[in-house]
């Protein structure tokens, strides 16, 4: 077990602090913003008059874990998970699951602790209403436990707020044998308490299914596939690996895609910049009969972005969090404001652009960023997130903070 990281005061002197000067937890993040903390900036206000947005920065972890995702328990203590990989000989690798807990919002955490049995990179975190926690993720081929031959996919399930996981493989009959599997990041629990996951296979068939759950996850007997319009001719990638579902008030859903390596899909009229996976973008598709049929939407910001999460601020206001990895001279984690209509959403990308973080220096390549920004009870943000620093090293954090008044 590693301590957590001594940077920050620990939660017995916060819980001091309050008692002698009688501040909220709501008031932590702007009272004990530390002059070493670099405030977020604000890009382009429209909405947002302030320059700059007070915050706190905790690190956590240790050096390499990368990708972090958070929830929030029912019992008010944060989840987080990260993986962090190393190099086993023979062109194999392994890739170990990493939590982190924090009883005390965010302040201080405690971990890790180490989950070899939940296979799969990039481990994302979803929480149903009733506190079931989901985590997907995808083994890749070069793996040393990975039996397929191929990049597959898993789905872990807890009840129990992560101590104990029971593990599904992913792998729809429809699917050729051999072939890459991947997943949305989240698991969709839709307003009658049913539950979605999206599932893909590598082109040249590029085939789409759902699967659905009645019983909070234990089984998946619903399972049908999908079809997405205006996919250019021989898309080479998966459609919903990495997607990011959501559910408007109507019952329409939504998903943000992320589309376009090696110039494959690009935005309308231009041609992709960077010609990398880290160069690709987002779109947006819509279905209004339950997950069958797809519709382009929209094209969703500028090349390099992707890691896309959509957290609801109240009063129809939304904050959609993603990051920038690669094309801009600065890279990182970053939000902007949108509108929840009945029937979906929509985010000015063009304004009120917040940098939540900016560590990773100009000519070092992304440090993964990836997010996504959770909303306490209070009101305060969490967003999570990793970096590089000058020697190239990764590193976890999370930031605390608060949004500003808007116009």
């Amino acid at each position: 077990m590693t301590p957590p990281f001594p940077r920050r005061p620990p939660a017995v002197f916060l819980a001091m602090l309050i008692a002698a000067t009688g501040v909220t937890n709501s008031d932590l993040t702007t009272r004990l913003a530390s002059a070493a903390d670099a405030p977020i900036r604000v890009r382009n206000g429209k909405q947002i008059t302030a320059t700059t947005i007070a915050c706190r920065r905790i690190a956590l972890g240790e050096p390499e874990d990368y990708k972090p995702s958070i929830v929030q328990l029912p019992s008010g203590e944060l989840l987080l998970v990260v993986f962090s990989g190393e190099q086993v000989g023979g062109g194999k690798i392994r890739e170990i699951t990493r939590l982190y807990r924090s009883k005390d919002q965010g302040l201080s955490w405690s971990g890790p602790e180490l989950k070899p049995k939940l296979l799969g990179r990039e481990p994302y975190l979803s929480i149903t209403r009733n506190g079931t926690l989901f985590i997907t993720g995808h083994l890749l081929s070069q793996d040393i436990r990975n039996k397929h031959g191929h990049t597959q996919s898993y789905l872990h399930r807890s009840t129990d707020g992560g101590r104990t996981w029971t593990s599904l493989l992913l792998q729809p009959a429809s699917f050729r044998k051999g072939t890459t599997v991947l997943t949305a990041r989240n698991v969709l629990e839709l307003a009658d308490g049913s539950l979605m996951v999206g599932i893909s296979e590598h082109a040249p068939k590029s085939g789409n299914v759902f699967w659905k759950s009645t019983d909070g996850g234990k089984s998946w007997p619903k399972r049908f596939p999908a079809s997405f319009s205006d996919v250019p001719p021989k898309y080479p990638y998966t459609i919903l690996g990495e997607a990011h579902l959501w559910q408007a008030r109507s019952g329409r859903l939504h998903a943000i895609l992320r589309v376009g390596s090696a110039n494959s899909w690009p935005i309308k009229g231009t041609r992709d910049p960077g010609n990398t996976d880290q160069s690709e973008r987002m779109l947006t598709y819509t279905s209004d009969d339950g997950g069958h049929k797809w519709k382009f939407v929209r094209d969703l910001g500028r090349y390099g972005q992707m890691y896309p999460s959509i957290a609801r601020l109240g009063s129809n206001r939304l904050l959609l969090t993603f990051t920038q990895r690669a094309i801009a001279p600065q890279l990182g984690v970053r939000a902007v404001l949108g509108h929840e209509t009945r029937d979906g959403f929509r985010f000015d990308m063009k304004h009120d652009e917040l940098l939540l973080e900016t560590k990773t220096p100009r000519g070092i390549a992304s440090g993964g960023g990836f997010g996504p920004t959770i909303v306490l009870k209070d009101g305060t943000l969490i967003t999570a997130y990793t970096y590089r620093d000058a020697k190239n090293v990764k590193h976890a954090e999370v930031v605390r903070w608060r949004m500003p008044k808007t116009r």
